[in-house]
């Protein structure tokens, strides 16, 4: 009994030992704390655009909702609140830039077409400020093909589709001397899509070693034990005749080998080194910029060394397996896609199957969980003519975006295809695409040695306006005065002070379409002479890679000229001389594309807005006074006969603006409150941080009727300067016409976007339900919803409708 309690206790004090040289491993030590630090103070983010259709003409609409998450998690961002769409045409000149407000994680936008546009490739691109940071490899891209109801019905010139490309990637990352591993391939024409191939690796002896033959989008591989006084080639057949062949990388006389089996509930994992002595080794799983599993063990030479990993362990989505030196050097790396069918679970119900042309169709979306719990989201919806505006069954969504094509290198080729679950070889070939299309994220190296990107781009919050103050010479003027007017509904003056290479910048703006702004440049010593203002306005165009294919015009085209799918041409004269963007109905009530406006503010998010009728009379008149008990948090307490001084939580003297210029509490004892028309009050450390220091105890921003009456017309000169900024892009409401029982069509409605909603929302009971009419062409409709939770969830799902 005492020689068992011996024992018990031995093993009891190895596990805690072990338990402890685990934990204090300073490699998992330094990769823990740097994800953190990447995740936390780097966040970076993720954008998905989901569009009502894949194709269209100039002059029409592009509707669209855009979905901004971090990166980390898939939760709505919270680090931007701007969101760019750039429409770019193939030379990368830019055809048109939205600016979206995306404070909520999501926003809708339309982007016009312009009518006289050359038909042709496009791509949209999405981004924020903050994700330049990181590369424009990480942009949203979407290609599209617009067509002109003026170019001839011919389909673009393919022009010459390029020589084939054949790669090898050995599983792990290299060939190594007698170890067995596999070796992935991928073939390609020279538009950058999967081309399908056949035959045979041989060494330099003649000898056959394994066939090749792909099996999904020109991706396969063979097993090889090399021999690194070999040299290896493959011999390939390509479809069209063609053969050629191609040298394997060289092998390693020293390496290590890391082979995947991703089957079932386990990833199981085969390593082996011919180091002689072998070597301690560590194995991570990283997924989502969180270290999820890390085991360190002996690697003996030539001896297999298994472990199985449940995928349990690990996230939906992509897993970064490494296998490194304990002093961190790695060694051998593997991407693992881990789903576990636990994201969203939409489905779409419409009244009946078949509807009669004009005639109303009610559809329920319901959003519930893998446990059939119902889920509270939001979604945007398109309801288009599948003739007009067919959908490549396997395009890009919002589920094989976010959690798939964002995470790799490249284009991938039909992305919706490895979350189809009719196609019963989907998960191997998705294991495949893990071999041949690598990680682009925060690398191991970066990881381990610290190497963060260099943040030059900060998060933009709100509009800014910046520029700079220079004299003749060009020399920049530190410490000077930058002055703001501007007239909207409120005359509004704001100052601040340039740095030390003469840069200013007004935060904290909020307005839609444009205004006009003055800026007045000073010296540091308050004089006008040899001051030169500039604002910055030349727009961020986002630079497309050489490397980025995507699907070329030719097939863009084809994609649409499909056999058997109504042509664009001809359209034109059933439609008549209406606009392409929209169609006139008789008879009809019609919502509109209500502009969604709001009127300019200094403060875009002010924790308290009055206006003037919302406060009462004081007895003094005096404007602080009339504050008094209006605002929670704020008190106002008399400071002698009708003298005034409020405090905010307590915090001491908040700022005082008026008309968007500082001043002392003394001032505002002989202002009135019958001069103000609005007040607006910050107390959150959020809004009042724009003010640094000075808005450490708040901020009380005061705008009269009528602003400053002291402003007189400024001397012209270089040291003003007027110019019109611009500011969010107005988004308009899709139009849906409601048609009576009694209508009858004098003007035939032959729109290809039946309906778009970009914010269906799910209530508590995960359901949606919306009405909208058919239009006029018997034919089949696509109703498409793509969204997400506030918990990261991603869902889409798509309903067919006849209308005869």
């Amino acid at each position: 009994m005492n020689l068992l309690k011996t024992v018990v206790v031995c093993i009891f004090v190895f596990l805690a030992l072990s338990a402890w040289i685990f934990l204090t491993n300073p490699i998992l030590e330094k990769i823990e704390t740097n994800l953190s630090v990447w995740r936390i103070n780097y966040a970076p983010e993720k954008v998905y655009l989901h569009l009502d259709k894949p194709y269209y003409m100039a002059g029409e609409i592009i509707w669209l909702k855009g979905y901004l998450v971090h990166a980390s998690d898939l939760t709505p961002g919270t680090k931007s609140n701007i969101l760019y769409v750039d429409l770019l045409d193939e030379n990368n000149g830019l055809v048109k830039k939205l600016r979206l407000d995306a404070a909520a994680g999501g926003t809708p936008g339309d982007l016009s077409i312009p009518a006289d546009l050359p038909e042709g490739k496009y791509t949209l691109v999405a981004y924020t400020n903050w994700m330049k940071n990181f590369g424009e490899e990480n942009f949203f891209k979407k290609d599209l093909y617009i067509w002109s109801p003026d170019a001839s019905a011919a389909s673009p010139d393919a022009g010459d589709p390029g020589s084939p490309d054949f790669q090898f990637f050995p599983e792990g990352g290299e060939m190594v001397h007698g170890i067995s591993g596999k070796v992935a391939f991928k073939a390609t024409g020279g538009n950058g899509l999967g081309l399908p191939v056949t035959g045979a690796v041989y060494d330099d002896s003649g000898s056959t070693l394994g066939d090749i033959r792909t099996s999904h989008a020109g991706m396969g591989y063979f097993t090889l034990t090399p021999d690194s006084s070999k040299t290896y080639v493959a011999h390939v057949e390509f479809e069209n005749g063609v053969s050629q062949e191609y040298l394997l990388p060289d092998v390693a006389g020293l390496g290590y080998g890391m082979g995947i089996q991703s089957e079932g509930e386990l990833i199981t994992i085969t390593t082996s080194t011919n180091k002689p002595g072998g070597e301690n080794v560590l194995l991570t799983g990283i997924a989502r910029e969180h270290l999820h599993y890390s085991r360190e063990f002996h690697l003996s030479p030539y001896e297999k060394k298994i472990l199985e990993i449940p995928k349990s362990a690990f996230p939906t989505g992509i897993v970064r397996l490494t296998l490194a030196k304990a002093t961190g050097e790695p060694l051998a790396e593997r991407l693992v896609f881990v789903h576990h069918e636990d994201q969203l679970n939409v489905r779409i119900r419409a009244n009946q199957e078949q509807f009669e042309s004009r005639e109303e169709v009610l559809l329920e979306i319901e959003a519930r969980d893998q446990q059939g719990n119902p889920v509270e989201a939001e979604f945007s919806l398109a309801v288009t003519d599948d003739q007009l505006a067919g959908k490549d069954a396997h395009a890009t969504n919002i589920e094989s975006y976010l959690l798939l094509s964002s995470d790799l290198r490249g284009q991938i080729e039909s992305p919706g295809y490895y979350f189809d679950a009719s196609k019963q070889n989907r998960r191997e070939a998705l294991d495949l695409l893990m071999m041949t299309q690598g990680w682009r994220k925060f690398t191991w190296k970066e990881i381990v040695e610290n190497d963060f990107p260099a943040i030059s781009h900060a998060p933009e919050l709100d509009i800014r306006i910046s520029g700079n103050l220079a004299t003749d010479n060009g020399s920049a003027i530190e410490n000077g005065d930058a002055v703001l007017f501007l007239k909207d509904k409120y005359q509004t003056f704001l100052t601040t002070e340039t740095d030390e290479k003469g840069n200013f910048v007004f935060e904290g703006f909020y307005f839609r379409d444009s205004i006009d702004v003055l800026i007045q440049g000073n010296d540091a010593r308050g004089r006008t002479r040899n001051v030169n203002v500039t604002i910055d306005q030349k727009p961020f165009i986002p630079q497309i890679r050489s490397d980025y294919l995507g699907p070329s015009a030719e097939q863009l085209n084809r994609q649409k000229r499909a056999p058997g799918t109504p042509l664009f041409q001809g359209m034109e004269n059933e439609i008549g001389g209406l606009e392409l963007g929209e169609v006139l109905l008789e008879e009809v009530v019609v919502e509109g594309r209500a502009e969604i406006s709001r009127p300019f503010t200094l403060h875009r998010d002010a924790d308290v807005v009055l206006e003037s009728g919302q406060l009462p009379v004081s007895p003094s008149g005096n404007i602080l006074e009339a504050l008094q008990g209006r605002v929670a948090g704020l008190q106002v307490l008399r400071s002698g006969p009708n003298q005034f001084r409020a405090v905010i939580r307590g915090q001491g003297t908040p700022l005082y603006l008026l008309d968007g210029v500082p001043v002392d509490e003394s001032m505002l004892q002989s202002i009135s409150q019958f001069d103000i028309s609005r007040v607006e009050i910050l107390k959150s450390p959020g809004n009042t941080a724009i003010y640094g220091g000075r808005g450490g105890g708040g901020v009380i921003a005061l705008f009269t009727h009528r602003g400053p009456t002291e402003m007189q017309e400024p001397e012209t000169g270089d040291h003003i300067i007027v110019q019109r900024v611009g500011g969010f892009s107005k988004t308009r409401q899709f139009y849906s016409p409601r048609y009576g029982e009694n209508s009858q069509p004098t003007v035939s409605d032959l729109r290809s976007t039946i309906y778009w909603n970009p914010t269906v929302k799910t209530d508590e009971n995960g359901t949606a339900t919306l009405r909208f009419y058919t239009a006029d062409r018997s034919s089949l409709y696509r109703v498409v919803a793509e969204g997400i939770s506030g918990k990261g969830k991603v869902g889409e799902a798509e309903l067919l409708l006849e209308v005869y």
